[in-house]
């Protein structure tokens, strides 16, 4: 019953061919200048975790990337808070973020809609194990601005125990793209 059987198996000629041009079009779209290299993002932010140690403020570094054709960004971030108590107890509250960001593409003012996975550490201090959590967050923020630089403002809630789940603001600027 040949009719029944299987098509062939395409040859390894083939199968070389079809990957080196998957490669050769991948390394092109990632070469692009124009598309890619002016869509990297960068900057830093003020925080202010408005429930960890009863509100307390920190500073944050940012890197990302714009799809060119859509109005999206991702970004990856890194935060250290200065609560009252690390002065006289050693405690520390510190954390990272991914963050993907769904834009408004608007000229001057760009609403945004972000969420996406935190990790927060908590070092209560006095000797205190250290704590460590993961979990989502969801949050609102606009930026305002020009090509190549722009100012944000984000306010998000974090579903996280460690310290509290917390709404958490964040103010700052971004370079680039």
């Amino acid at each position: 019953m040949p009719f029944l059987s299987a098509p062939p198996a395409p040859s390894r000629t083939r199968l070389r061919e079809m990957c080196l041009t998957a490669t050769l079009l991948a390394a092109t779209f990632l070469a692009w200048p124009s598309s890619a290299e002016a869509q990297v993002r960068y900057g830093g932010h003020f925080a202010r975790a408005q429930d960890a140690f009863g509100g307390t403020g920190g500073i944050g570094a940012r890197v990302g990337l714009g799809l060119p054709l859509l109005p999206v960004e991702a970004f990856a971030s890194g935060e250290y808070f200065f609560p009252a108590c690390a002065a006289v107890g050693g405690c520390a509250l510190s954390g990272v973020s991914l963050d993907v960001n769904f834009r408004l593409p608007m000229v001057l003012l760009s609403p945004y809609a972000t969420g996406g996975w935190v990790l927060r550490r908590l070092d209560p201090g006095g000797g205190g194990d250290t704590l460590t959590e993961t979990g989502l967050h969801l949050g609102l923020g606009a930026g305002a601005g020009l090509p190549g630089a722009r100012v944000f403002g984000e306010a998000r809630y974090e579903f996280i125990k460690v310290p509290s789940r917390q709404l958490v603001l964040r103010l700052g600027i971004l370079l680039g793209g």
